[in-house]
């Protein structure tokens, strides 16, 4: 998860322990992050991506390649559904295909497929086989939220929800102040999916798994840092 650094939006992240376990046995963490009442974070001060080694991993990967669908039914009124799904498949490939601008070459073995749209909703509250990214209300200043679950160290599942009621730029030229980049986010949310966790916003804020977006209309966290590569290269 991570906030607009100047609006403070925040982000959030659940995992659930291992699907084969019953929901009882399972164990749940969360992380959630609030609007924050400052209007600035030391991100500034951090190094620059493409030279912060930072990473963290949190003890589960794909063994497989993540098949993937979109609740378009979710889609809020004032954002195309074929555009959100083209920003959808981009974040995907911005983890799977180690997007950056460091001049680092993809050695991340991740993969994933769009099997298309879908009735079922992105669950946290128990796992159903499928992997779902949709709209739904979440609590106010929450942008996004990833829920997976693991067994002996392998995901899978995972599902991502967005949240509805924030306002959403799809593309760098349409976004007016204060709205946020999907791609940033999504591309920060599909990094949990793939087992990466946070790294702190003080010392390693302009990277991708930090948690603080840079700024509102800002796209360059959909870009991964060094530690974000080196993070995912760990573990694919």
């Amino acid at each position: 998860m991570y906030t607009a650094a100047r609006l403070g939006l925040a982000l959030a992240i659940v995992m659930l322990g291992a699907m084969p376990a019953p929901a009882s046995a399972a164990t749940l963490e969360v992380d959630d992050l609030q609007r924050a009442a400052r209007t600035q974070v030391a991100s500034a001060a951090s190094p620059a991506p493409c030279s912060d080694g930072a990473y963290k991993v949190l003890g589960g990967k794909w063994k497989s390649t993540l098949r993937w669908s979109y609740r378009s039914s979710s889609t809020p009124a004032s954002l195309a559904k074929s555009g959100v799904v083209g920003v959808l498949k981009e974040s995907f490939a911005n983890i799977t295909g180690a997007h950056n601008d460091c001049g680092r070459t993809d050695r991340v073995s991740a993969t994933s497929s769009y099997l298309g749209i879908t009735s079922r909703k992105p669950r946290c509250a128990s796992p159903d086989g499928f992997n779902v990214v949709g709209f739904r209300s979440l609590p106010t200043g929450v942008l996004g939220r990833t829920c997976w679950w693991t067994s002996n160290g392998r995901i899978v599942e995972a599902d991502i929800q967005l949240n509805a009621g924030e306002r959403w730029a799809l593309t760098l030229a349409g976004c007016r102040f204060s709205q946020v980049m999907l791609e940033a986010v999504m591309t920060h949310e599909v990094g949990h999916a793939y087992g990466m966790g946070h790294v702190g916003e003080s010392k390693h804020g302009r990277l991708t798994m930090s948690t603080h977006l840079d700024a509102p209309c800002n796209n360059q966290e959909s870009t991964l840092g060094r530690g974000d590569m080196l993070g995912l290269e760990s573990l694919y």
